[in-house]
């Protein structure tokens, strides 16, 4: 039986993996956000994982306010470096893998082609810095670790998400404005946290020292594709019109490109990974 700690309970992916693993008897899973395991107390992460036999933890916790870390500064390292850096101290302690969640802003954008896991990282935004800086912490930690980049995350589960945000001003407007020059690939959460625990049963077969593997959906399209399909599989009778990135000024920089390459995640452990669009369609009754 697997004692697996799940941090970031509360958010999209943390709700995802709530809802699944109810399914499971292989698993028994102690779901912790903030109020119940601060990720930066390095005392409180060892107390806990020490009374609770621990086995593997998924680290799902961040500080995803990707504007507000432009200022927020110190909060954003503490929770995306710091909290990792702790709980992968933890993790080499007791010989137990950790599989930490990253991002996408970790690179700038500027490929036309899916991002490798190989590719050199150039986060444009103190959000992308302070994630990056994480995964860094995880690899010097020498914990048993893999790395998950993921992207354009949505979850029914989510009080604010694109998804949410597109379909609530669907209802109020005759039409809505959306970005064309931003392309990635939307990515259902519950999708990411079925890959997740389809690894972890693979993990102890090869020890693993940091990689890093990419999850999204499959395929790609704008923001502005992306808000129309959203009306459309709701029939809102609401207009997209696609618009530069400069209408909506912001205190970051958001990666132009965020399409991220996802051979490797499906050759080492024979993920599936399911077309975007499918699993809009699936999602999008739940909301």
């Amino acid at each position: 039986m697997e004692n697996i700690l799940i941090t970031g309970a509360d958010g999209q992916l943390g709700c995802e993996l709530r809802s699944i693993t109810g399914e499971r008897d292989d698993f028994h899973c102690f779901f912790t956000d903030r109020q119940d395991l601060d990720i930066t107390d390095p005392e409180a992460v060892e107390n806990f994982i020490s009374a609770n036999s621990i086995t593997k933890i998924i680290n799902c916790a961040a500080y995803n306010n990707v504007d507000g870390a432009e200022t927020d500064t110190d909060n954003a390292i503490r929770v995306n470096v710091n909290g990792p850096m702790n709980l992968a101290a933890a993790a080499a302690r007791h010989g137990i893998y950790l599989i930490h969640i990253s991002t996408d802003f970790v690179f700038d954008g500027t490929r036309t082609s899916p991002y490798h896991e190989s590719d050199r990282p150039a986060p444009l935004s103190e959000y992308g810095r302070t994630k990056l800086a994480g995964e860094i912490a995880v690899k010097r930690s020498g914990c048993l670790s893999i790395i998950i980049r993921t992207a354009w995350l949505y979850s029914p589960f989510g009080k604010k998400n694109f998804v949410r945000t597109i379909l609530s001003l669907g209802e109020e407007e005759d039409f809505i404005k959306a970005v064309y020059d931003q392309k990635g690939t939307p990515t259902y959460a519950r999708d990411l946290a079925e890959a997740i625990l389809h690894i972890i049963p693979q993990l102890d077969a090869v020890p693993r020292y940091g990689e890093v593997f990419h999850y999204t959906d499959e395929g790609c399209c704008t923001r502005a594709e992306w808000a129309q399909k959203i009306l459309n599989l709701k029939r809102a009778e609401c207009e997209v019109i696609p618009v530069p990135s400069s209408e909506f000024p912001s205190p970051a920089r958001r990666p132009a490109f965020s399409v991220l390459d996802k051979s490797l995640i499906r050759t080492v452990f024979g993920v599936k990974v399911p077309l975007w669009e499918r699993s809009l369609s699936k999602a999008i009754r739940l909301f």
